[in-house]
C-alpha cells in the first residue's frame, strides 16, 4: 500500500511522548507528517481527517499502568475507516502494564487497523536531580530505536496491498485492564490534602510558563501560585518547566513514593516493539 502521509495524535504534557511519536514518523518517511497535539483540551474540539493513504500514530504517555483518564474521551471518539494505527505507549522505566493493550483496544472499536506497536521509555514524570528515574529519556539509543521501528513499518506495509490484509498484532496486558489503584488513592486523597505541586513564592517569578503547558488549565494565569488540586493530572508538566525550580511536589507520602519509585526503577529498559508478520 501506499504510504502519503502519517498524521500522529498525541498527548504529551512534558514533551517525550511526542519526540517518540515524531521519531517513528520521521522512520515511516512519509510525504506529509501532521502532528495533531491533544494535550491541552482547547486542541480536542476537532478530529482529523483521515484519507485511505494516511498511517494514524496514537502516541500517549502511560499513567498508573494506563492510557490517561484525561484523553480517553476524545481517543474512544475517534472514528476510522480501516485506517492503518501505529499504537505508542511511553513510560518512565518501570512497566507499561495494561496501557499498550487499552490503546490497542479503544483503536480496535474505531476501526482501526493496528500495524504496529511499541512501548518505549522516557524520563519518568517525577523524575528530579535528587531522584532520577531514566534521566534524559528519550535518548540518542532511543531515537534511532524508534526511527528503525518507523522504517519497519514502512516497509512491512509497503508490501501489502491494503489495509485490509494486515494480520493481527498481539499486544501483552490483560482484561479487564488493571485497576489504578494509586491513583484511586490520590483521588480519596484529594479530600483532605492537596497532592498537586506547589510554587515557593520566594522563588516564582510569576513567568507563567506553569500555566501554559498545564494541560488541564488548573494552574490559575491571574495568579499561578494556585492550583485546583481536582484538575492536576500530577503530570509535573509546570514541574519539569519552571526555569527557577519554584514548583515542587511537597506532599510527604508522595515524596516517599517517589523515593521508593526511584530505587525500583534503576535498571536500564529498552523499548518493546510488536509488529505484524
Amino acid at each position: 500500500m501506499k504510504i502519503k502521509s502519517v498524521r500522529c495524535v498525541c498527548f504529551s504534557p512534558t514533551g517525550t511522548t511526542k519526540t517518540i511519536a515524531e521519531s517513528i514518523a520521521q522512520g515511516i518517511s512519509p510525504e506529509f507528517i501532521e502532528m495533531i497535539d491533544i494535550t491541552k483540551r482547547s486542541q480536542r474540539n476537532s478530529q482529523p481527517l483521515l484519507g485511505e493513504d494516511d498511517i494514524v500514530i496514537l502516541a500517549t504517555p502511560v499513567y498508573y499502568g494506563r492510557v490517561p483518564e484525561e484523553i480517553l474521551p476524545y481517543l474512544t471518539s475517534l472514528k476510522a475507516t480501516q485506517t492503518p494505527v501505529v499504537l505508542v505507549a511511553v513510560y518512565g522505566n518501570r512497566a507499561f502494564e495494561d496501557a499498550l493493550k487499552e490503546l490497542h483496544d479503544i483503536a480496535v472499536d474505531a476501526e482501526f487497523i493496528p500495524a504496529a506497536g511499541g512501548a518505549f521509555v522516557a524520563e519518568h514524570s517525577y523524575s528530579s536531580k535528587t531522584y532520577p528515574i531514566a534521566p534524559n529519556r528519550p535518548d540518542e539509543s532511543d531515537i534511532r530505536k524508534a526511527q528503525e521501528f518507523g522504517a519497519a513499518i514502512r516497509k512491512k506495509l509497503q508490501n501489502v496491498e491494503s489495509s485490509g490484509h494486515l494480520t493481527a498484532i498481539t499486544i501483552p496486558g490483560q482484561s479487564p485492564y488493571i485497576e489504578p489503584v494509586n491513583l484511586n488513592m490520590i483521588k480519596e486523597a484529594r479530600s483532605f490534602v492537596a497532592v498537586t505541586p506547589e510554587t515557593d513564592a520566594s522563588k516564582c517569578t510569576l513567568c507563567g510558563q506553569c500555566a501554559e503547558v498545564c494541560p488541564t488549565g488548573a494552574i490559575s494565569p491571574e495568579d499561578v501560585t494556585q492550583t485546583d488540586r481536582w484538575q492536576c493530572l500530577i503530570c509535573f508538566a509546570c514541574v519539569k518547566i519552571c526555569p527557577e525550580e519554584a514548583r515542587q511536589m511537597n506532599e510527604p507520602n508522595f515524596q516517599s513514593a517517589i523515593q521508593t519509585l526511584q530505587q525500583n526503577c534503576q535498571d536500564r529498559k529498552e523499548p518493546e516493539l510488536f509488529l505484524y508478520k
